[in-house]
């Protein structure tokens, strides 16, 4: 299984990040074109990628994807794996918190995840939970 991780330049949100990391699990032939289906370890992403969309990352690949059984993975698309990627987490917390999340009334600690870049728009500075 090579280790891959893919590019997304088109149809961009604020939470898809520039690259995130995938196993390809399958290669699809349809005449002169080839895709690939990729898993990340939070699930396989339903849409598949042409080889243009790939960076190989064999040498700086996370433990966790190579950890991943890719036979016990749900599907997912695109943007719900950007998201959770972002947030570092599979409960796809953020928070928008004016107080320190210093509290379970901040879902991010409560999901018992780490405040990411997505959390806290309006104010920066003075938060508890952060890495």
């Amino acid at each position: 299984m090579t280790i891959f991780t893919s590019i997304f330049s088109s149809k961009r949100t604020n939470t898809d990040p520039k690259l995130l990391p995938c196993l390809i699990f399958s290669k699809e032939k349809n005449g002169d074109d080839v895709a690939f289906q990729l898993a990340c370890h939070f699930g396989k992403l339903v849409s598949s990628f042409a080889v243009e969309s790939l960076v190989p990352l064999k040498h700086v690949c996370p433990s966790e994807l190579k950890a991943v059984d890719i036979a016990e993975l749900e599907n997912i698309t695109l943007i719900e794996a950007c998201k959770l990627f972002v947030c570092g987490s599979v409960s796809g917390a953020t928070c928008d918190c004016k107080s320190q999340c210093a509290t379970t009334h901040c879902p991010c600690r409560k999901a018992n995840v780490k405040c990411s870049t997505k959390c806290h728009s309006k104010r920066t500075g003075g938060c508890k939970n952060i890495e």
